[in-house]
């Protein structure tokens, strides 16, 4: 796994994407609708972890993915959310809302660290995207709040305006944009979904009703993507990860026969001429038979091409 620093920042882009898959399957908690909303059926299953890590490494450069989970009041976080000058904003079904937190190191030979966070609030009920932070330091460094509307995204970015305004807090940047993403008229989207969110919908839709699910609206940077789920063939593979719950440690390894989940997209429309890159052809999930433990993912990345983030460590509740 080598990367070259002068074309890093294509390759970021889709590692983002990337991790962001590999990893928001793994903390959703909670009852999903969304799937019935979309296609009629009905779920009843919860994610039985809080926290989970993915690792992948090679050539001296390591990737380490985190991720938690959170069940919040609405109360106490709405008034955090960004305001969009245009559009309905989304609002949760009930009075709680789930947080879900990436932190993704990436380490280089012969260079810094770099971060990448992500922080969504989301309904619960349906895996609606209320709110979005978005983070990167160590390169190209910039913060990112994305508010969802039922017509369209409204984002903020920031920008540090000089090297020493880089070392103070985000939230501190001084250049500043903002715009608004309205989804292409015409199209019937409901619900309008984020990568997390769209992992929601995987982490809980049994194995078997993946067929029936139709393509999903899935927005992305700057423009919406049809996403379709579909069951690919699988030949078992090995695990070896640490799980914790409560004060107890257990090492586990073997061989196990998995579920594998091939992700696709297609734009919709585009943005001002240009199409946004998504999912990659080879873009899998691998998980578990029944769907409950994230085991890998797979892609192909620009520079690096195919890796494999493996589990490390779950903590169960």
């Amino acid at each position: 796994m080598r990367w070259k620093v002068a074309d890093l920042d294509k390759a970021l882009r889709t590692q983002l994407v990337w991790l962001g898959i590999a990893a928001a399957v793994l903390a959703m908690e909670g009852q999903s609708d969304a799937a019935a909303a979309a296609s009629g059926w009905a779920l009843e299953r919860t994610a039985a972890w809080s926290y989970v890590s993915f690792q992948a490494e090679g050539l001296g450069n390591r990737v380490t993915a985190e991720v938690r989970s959170a069940d919040l009041t609405i109360a106490a976080e709405q008034a955090g959310f960004l305001k969009s000058p245009r559009g309905t904003a989304f609002k949760p079904s009930g009075r709680q809302v789930v947080k879900l937190s990436v932190r993704i190191r990436i380490d280089f030979i012969g260079r810094r660290p770099l971060w990448l966070e992500n922080h969504v609030w989301l309904d619960p009920c349906d895996g609606t995207p209320l709110y979005l932070i978005r983070t990167r330091v160590g390169l190209d460094d910039y913060y990112q709040q994305f508010r969802f509307t039922q017509e369209g995204v409204f984002r903020r970015q920031r920008e540090p305006g000089s090297a020493a305004e880089a070392a103070g807090p985000p939230e501190s940047w001084s250049k500043l944009g903002e715009h608004f993403y309205a989804y292409p008229p015409g199209e019937r989207c409901a619900p309008v979904l984020e990568t997390s969110t769209l992992m929601y919908l995987v982490s809980v839709a049994p194995a078997d009703m993946l067929h029936d699910l139709p393509p999903l609206c899935v927005f992305h940077k700057r423009q919406l993507h049809r996403v379709s789920l579909q069951n690919a063939s699988a030949e078992p593979i090995g695990f070896d990860y640490l799980e914790k719950k409560g004060e107890s440690e257990t090492r586990r390894s073997g061989t196990v026969q998995v579920r594998k989940i091939r992700i696709k997209s297609r734009p919709i429309g585009s943005y001002r001429g240009e199409v946004e890159d998504f999912f990659g052809d080879n873009t899998q999930l691998v998980l578990s038979l029944d769907g409950g433990l994230p085991l890998a993912a797979r892609c192909d990345l620009p520079l690096i091409g195919g890796v494999e983030m493996r589990l490390k460590e779950v903590h169960l509740k």
